[in-house]
């Protein structure tokens, strides 16, 4: 009889952990992801279709998440390079700057390549992995679906998971139809043999978007072995005109925005229009979360994103900052600085809450650690290249009585990083091979 594993969450660990798994024929992989646009996670992508300053249609897209990712262990470049010959991945080669020290700069760049992304956008590669597990095992994906209670039967020692599907599962849902929704299970009625968690975000309680419902004991020892976690806010923003911007992605030493790329410069990512992501500093974004919180102090309820909000403060803040940057004479540009940016036609923005996790080592003490609405948040700026083994310890969290399972980047032992939370996902998929009996 085949043992079935449930996957909460189907971005970038969530993929490798269905990779691993799928080379046993003895498994049923389900994967639950509560994405509005599908599987991706933080390396999720956007396309819109809008009408241009003259009403003309045109096509505008961007990696609003993972912006790129390293290759630095020698397990994971293995894997890259399958995925390169594949045609899902490519190396990223284009003009790239930098006006911030090396050790500062946005995972390496520009100083530490090479840097790869997923071709036709970073969330095609989660996509792909999962296509790829699918046609080889016995692989079930759940889009749109939020695991909102893990419910264990003592007697066969299975869990069953209850939650919604649609629009209440989404995390930018009113709270209103969230809580008027009528939550049911989902997935296998009789249960799955084990449970592996890949977002952070399951560990919050009960008032939070994404919780899972986990066991209060598991969800705080998570809580304890990620520390504190590193928020970030992404603009998107598409010109009416060509910028004039001379290099292609930058890392900036600004209070406002770290790290910016134009998405024409990636592979098979075509625009209509000039398009850039432009990602905030973590200090930008913590002040940004003191200022609107995700969880209202009065009545505990989730602060779910507004558009409204998105795209009144922090959108137009970091597209301020940016043209700061780029027509600023003594910048990184010079005298090759530009007067002004052209007209906008489009914006939207994103808070990353849980965008990384902070270093091993700042785990219990940081001078830059913040606390906001119980939540430890970590702005200090730390080197993301390249890739190492930050401290010596699982990078999982495992509970074999209970068969549950913690993974991702904010578990990892490694960098943070889509690297480490590959890493993560696949040894917390091998871990439990081998709890079953099964890595023969």
């Amino acid at each position: 009889m085949k043992r079935k594993v449930a996957i909460i969450g189907g971005g970038m660990t969530g993929a490798a952990a269905s990779r691993c798994l799928s080379k046993c024929s003895n498994i049923q992989i389900d994967i639950f992801d509560q994405g509005r646009r599908g599987v991706g996670g933080r390396t999720s992508s956007r396309r819109y279709d809008i009408r241009d300053g003259n009403d003309e249609a045109a096509t505008v897209r961007f990696d609003h998440g993972c912006q790129f990712f390293r290759a630095d262990t020698e397990r994971f470049k293995k894997l890259v390079y399958g995925w390169i010959e594949k045609g899902y991945v490519s190396e990223w080669n284009g003009n790239f700057r930098s006006s911030i020290k090396q050790e500062h700069e946005f995972f390496g760049l520009p100083s530490t390549p090479p840097f790869y992304v997923a071709v036709d956008g970073m969330q095609s590669l989660s996509k792909n992995i999962l296509i790829d597990a699918s046609a080889s095992a016995d692989v079930r994906i759940h889009p749109g679906v939020r695991v909102a209670q893990l419910d264990r039967d003592v007697a066969t020692k299975k869990w069953r998971l209850i939650g919604t599907s649609g629009e209440a599962a989404y995390h930018d849902t009113a709270e209103k139809l969230q809580l008027d929704c009528q939550r049911n299970v989902i997935g296998e009625e009789s249960g799955y043999d084990a449970v592996i968690l890949t977002d952070i975000s399951s560990s919050f309680g009960g008032w939070h978007r994404a919780s899972a419902g986990a066991p209060d004991f598991f969800s705080k020892a998570v809580r304890d072995k990620v520390g504190a976690r590193v928020p970030l806010l992404t603009a998107m923003i598409a010109f009416d005109s060509a910028t004039s911007i001379p290099f292609d992605a930058a890392s900036f030493d600004h209070p406002v925005v770290w790290f910016a790329a134009k998405t024409s410069s990636k592979p098979q990512m075509k625009t209509d229009k000039e398009c850039w992501s432009i990602v905030s500093t973590a200090s930008y974004a913590c002040e940004k979360i003191e200022e609107t919180p995700m969880q209202d102090q009065k009545t505990g309820a989730f602060i779910p994103q507004s558009p409204d909000y998105l795209t009144t403060v922090p959108g137009p803040e970091l597209l301020a900052a940016f043209e700061e940057i780029v027509c600023d004479k003594t910048g990184i540009l010079g005298d090759n600085a530009l007067c002004k940016l052209p007209t906008h036609v489009f914006m939207d923005a994103q808070r990353w809450g849980s965008a990384l996790p902070c270093h091993r080592h700042l785990r219990h003490e940081s001078s830059t650690r913040k606390v906001l609405s119980g939540v430890p948040y970590d702005s200090g700026l730390h080197p993301l290249a390249p890739t190492r083994i930050e401290e010596d310890s699982k990078s999982f969290l495992a509970d074999d009585d209970l068969a549950l399972y913690q993974a991702g980047d904010m578990m990892s032992n490694h960098t943070p990083g889509l690297e480490g939370a590959c890493l993560s996902g696949m040894d917390a998929a091998e871990h439990l091979l081998a709890h079953f009996g099964l890595n023969g």
